[in-house]
């Protein structure tokens, strides 16, 4: 089944070479590229796609600015963020935005296809690059105090947010713990519901900024 794709880059050699890189996956079909975040969306207004691939750092239009306002529109577009960029701050955003891939550039001929169908399917992906560093950031606050919050959950619920600061998946967390991916859903439902938490990836954002142990 082929995967429409719309890409955004305002370096032309760059977008270029990406779509080559995706396109080399027979079911993968770049049909519009947009050179910047304002040409994304209107790109995106007009074409019927699956998947959408931003850059992060584009002039008139941010690649987090588009995809917000598609996502607007289409609450479950498959969004990923291309970036040269490891901080957190902008990872939280995607995150909270609900951008649901998040490729560091000089890693996304690797990265890029596999990407693509992990946020197809509903799945966050991460550059490994990107997912070890910022756990070794937050492995450097871990000696700071526990938020109060973290007391709410039993054993069970707080070691399956550590996992989900882990950048686990559900499956991965049920296949772990040798439970059902139903009982995981469960249990996230019931933390988000305790921590008085809303919208995607907000455990995730959660186990991020307290610095989950």
């Amino acid at each position: 089944m082929e995967i429409r794709l719309l890409i955004a880059d305002d370096h032309p050699i760059f977008l270029k070479g990406l779509k080559e890189v995706i396109e080399m996956d027979a079911d993968l079909k770049v049909i519009v590229s947009a050179k910047n975040g304002q040409e994304a969306l209107l790109s995106f207004q007009l074409h019927s796609v699956d998947v959408v691939v931003l850059d992060i750092d584009m002039p008139r239009m941010t690649g987090l600015e588009a995809a917000e306002k598609m996502l607007q529109i289409q609450p479950d577009l498959p969004i990923i963020i291309l970036t040269m960029h490891k901080e957190k701050a902008p990872f939280l955003k995607a995150l909270e935005i609900g951008v649901l891939g998040y490729v560091l550039k000089e890693n996304a001929v690797s990265d890029i296809v596999h990407a693509i169908y992990k946020a197809r399917d509903g799945d966050l992906y991460l550059s490994p690059e990107i997912s070890a560093y910022l756990l070794k950031k937050t492995s450097a606050l871990q000696r700071q105090s526990k938020n109060d919050l973290k007391a709410l959950l039993t054993p069970s619920e707080t070691h399956i947010m550590k996992m989900i600061s882990e950048y686990k998946s559900s499956k991965e967390i049920a296949d772990e713990l040798f439970i059902s991916e139903k009982t995981v859903s469960n249990h996230r439902m019931n933390i988000a519901k305790k921590l008085n938490l809303t919208g995607k990836n907000s455990l995730l954002r959660f186990a991020l900024d307290q610095s989950w142990v």
